[in-house]
């Protein structure tokens, strides 16, 4: 008999968020087509809160925003009245945008803030190009999980020290929505290892069983408006709605992938990397799906999902040791 997973605590540690937001105005400025950059940045803000939250299990007990006034840029950021309403403690500094000057103060201050803070305390960076690799080295070095979200990635891993390659997070995918995807870049490429690695099928098939269709439709009805599905809530979905019968959502799972309607992706997270399940649109039923919630007069969402159902590996229900076994290849 297998031995189930032992179900331990969930450990949440307080985390103090910094964002470079001068920097990471600039990248949505030039990269966006939306013409409310400032919308775009909050946006990804509340997202990166909610990510960090529900996902790498961290509680954010402040957030600091670092940003240069004047902006020195056509657009001009107006968004700093709005800062007090999402919790962000502004942090102005007198300079250009195409200063350094919020980029210092905020590595100065974060490392004020780590002095007087137990190592229990979390830092998540958000930037959009710089990756602040003495910050994050010094932050680790005093023993703080660090979390260095960037809306551009390295060309290539050996870039940055390797203790540092860890703490990078892809923050794009957070922008999700209609007018918030950034535009390629010549100077972001993702770094080629496991976390970033896609994984889209080549080939795809027709989906015949109607089981895993009806799946396919689950799948879309509650997180269609996700780019990146969290694999243990829709498990948990999954098992309560195929309660009554002798279909296992993990197998189900596995049908769609090798139909290639959908794949999957391991993530590094806190206190443990997470799985996440990408649809591809390309595929025939996914399309399918998708156009007829386009066409049809009820296209909203669940959008609560996730707030009721957070995605930890170490939740109250017991999986298998490794939860994730079935999908290694």
């Amino acid at each position: 008999m297998a031995q189930k997973k032992r179900v331990s605590q969930t450990i949440i540690q307080n985390a103090i968020i910094c964002i470079d937001y001068t920097n990471v105005f600039s990248v949505i400025s030039q990269r966006s087509e939306n013409d409310q950059p400032d919308a775009v940045v909050l946006d990804l803000i509340k997202e990166l809160k909610r990510h960090i939250s529900d996902v790498q299990q961290l509680r954010p007990i402040r957030t600091l925003g670092f940003s240069s006034l004047p902006p020195g840029h056509v657009k001009g950021h107006r968004a700093t009245g709005a800062w007090l309403s999402l919790g962000i403690e502004p942090r102005l500094t007198y300079a250009h945008s195409t200063d350094e000057t919020s980029a210092i103060d905020m590595a100065m201050e974060t490392m004020e803030i780590a002095s007087s803070v137990g190592l229990d305390t979390a830092f998540v960076l958000l930037s959009g190009n710089r990756w602040f690799v003495p910050l994050v080295q010094r932050l680790q070095r005093r023993g703080h999980f660090v979390l260095m979200a960037t809306l551009e990635q390295p060309k290539t891993s050996d870039q940055i020290p390797e203790d540092c390659q860890d703490a990078l997070f892809s923050a794009e995918f957070l922008l999700g929505g209609p007018g918030r995807k950034l535009s390629p870049s010549l100077e972001s490429l993702p770094v080629s290892d496991s976390e970033l690695e896609l994984k889209k099928p080549l080939e795809t098939f027709p989906i015949k069983d109607e089981v895993a269709k009806r799946t396919l439709e689950i799948i879309d009805s509650y997180f269609g408006q996700y780019e990146e599905i969290y694999l243990t809530p829709l498990l948990r979905k999954l098992s309560e709605i195929f309660q009554d019968s002798d279909d296992d959502p993990k197998t189900l799972i596995n049908d769609l992938e090798e139909s290639g309607a959908v794949w999957l992706q391991k993530k590094r997270g806190f206190p443990h990397n997470y799985t996440v399940l990408m649809m591809n649109e390309d595929h025939s039923d996914v399309a399918e799906l998708k156009e007829a919630r386009l066409l049809s007069a009820d296209d909203s969402y669940d959008d609560d999902f996730y707030d009721d159902y957070g995605d930890t590996e170490d939740e109250s229900v017991e999986y298998p040791e490794d939860d994730d076994a079935d999908y290694q290849e």
